[in-house]
């Protein structure tokens, strides 16, 4: 085989140029640290880089997510304490009222105190974030959660509606709670109604709330409504002539159980497990009947419009006044109750965010881990390459020289 010059100048070209490249590769992971650049350079590699890359860029997305999610339950269990805190001297408030002593400028100066709370619960009610948006008001959150009309009445305008953000890959947390729900559906005191054998309705009231409650918990039918001719949810009264009576509970598989007996008082009142019936006149011998009623529901601001009311009209009785403080008592009470299980509601997913924020953490340096192993080089290894490829073209570029001295004139 013949060898020309330009041959043997091409293949050392071809070499010191192919050591060259070598060595630029070697710079390049030296000085940036990572294996490869491009596709073409580990196409495995960097299939596997971009899904780490992905990875960590989600689990840094759920962490942010977490955090705004903190700080939103955060703000609403702020919110409800408060709120809680409030309702709290609001009850002890409507307790001092029912105290007979007081006069009506001592009752006034309580209505007036029922008021400041008023519009700090309703401020609280419609506390808003730092966006500007409002906590309660549920998916149109640009809406107060509640207002309130020309008359005085209040309205809620939240929907039933709650914002969740993804924290995990599996996992999403409620970060808002809807009006309607802590502040709007709160069960109402009950209120008592009696009826004679006609249909004419009596006059009663419920003077020991704990009691009728017992008896109603004991005696209500939720399935159904009421009906005095079948007797569903239906409490009978049967008063004799000689001023005693017998209460029957509601019709239950067909029996109706007697609850107990007594008779009238002085007055000519029935006088039984926390109810009093009185017709203003000694009642007359026959049947009564009173309705255990589907449970009522409203917002505290409506219930402290009534006791404003009543705390502020001299012309009711001190009868009158004590039912009305009692019967709001109970629904302050049940306010407090609603609030507290939403307050232990966000506590505990706050509690649960904590833990996942610590999670994504852990599991986003894991993915930083196995992607630093795919795409990063040692700094020992990478420098022990270059040297390597540099020795290598320092060797080309001998042999180049040396080999283009020698020519015919060599061996003349």
């Amino acid at each position: 085989m013949r060898i020309s010059t330009s041959m043997q100048f091409n293949n050392q070209l071809y070499y010191m140029q192919l050591a060259n490249t070598k060595v630029d590769e070697a710079s390049k992971q030296y000085n940036t640290g990572l294996k490869f650049q491009q596709s073409a350079d580990d196409p495995s590699g960097m299939s596997q880089k971009i899904k780490y890359t992905a990875d960590t860029r989600a689990y840094k997305q759920y962490q942010t997510n977490a955090g705004l999610a903190a700080d939103a339950l955060s703000q609403s269990e702020t919110a409800l304490s408060s709120l809680w805190d409030v309702l709290s001297s609001v009850k002890t408030r409507l307790q001092q009222a029912v105290n007979g002593t007081m006069d009506q400028n001592s009752l006034d100066a309580i209505a007036e105190d029922l008021e400041q709370a008023q519009a700090q619960i309703f401020d609280l009610m419609n506390t808003k974030n730092a966006e500007g948006e409002y906590i309660f008001a549920g998916a149109v959150s640009d809406q107060p959660a509640m207002t309130i009309t020309s008359d005085g009445h209040y309205i809620c305008q939240a929907d039933g509606a709650a914002r969740k953000v993804q924290v995990s890959p599996t996992v999403t947390v409620q970060t808002t709670d809807s009006a309607l729900n802590i502040f709007e559906n709160v069960e109402l005191a009950q209120r008592l109604t009696v009826t004679d054998a006609a249909g004419n309705e009596v006059e009663s009231q419920i003077t020991n709330y704990d009691d009728y409650i017992e008896l109603y918990d004991s005696w209500y039918d939720p399935t159904n409504g009421y009906n005095p001719a079948t007797g569903v949810n239906t409490l009978t009264f049967q008063v004799a002539a000689d001023g005693t009576f017998e209460v029957f509970g509601p019709l239950q598989n067909g029996v109706r159980q007697s609850l107990g007996t007594g008779e009238l008082t002085d007055k000519g009142k029935l006088e039984f497990k926390g109810m009093v019936i009185d017709c203003g006149t000694p009642i007359t011998a026959g049947t009564y009947n009173s309705e255990l009623k589907h449970p009522e529901k409203g917002n505290i601001l409506n219930v402290l419009n009534d006791a404003i009311a009543a705390l502020r009209d001299p012309d009711l009785s001190n009868e009158e006044l004590v039912e009305l403080m009692a019967e709001s008592q109970i629904n302050v009470q049940a306010a407090m109750d609603n609030c507290d299980m939403y307050r232990g509601q966000i506590g505990a997913r706050a509690a649960n965010i904590d833990t996942i924020i610590s999670s994504d953490e852990a599991l986003g340096l894991i993915k930083q881990e196995a992607q630093a192993n795919v795409t990063e080089i040692d700094a020992y290894e990478a420098v022990s390459n270059l040297m390597q490829e540099q020795l290598a073209l320092q060797v080309a570029q001998q042999t180049y020289s040396v080999v283009h001295q020698s020519n015919l004139f060599d061996y003349i």
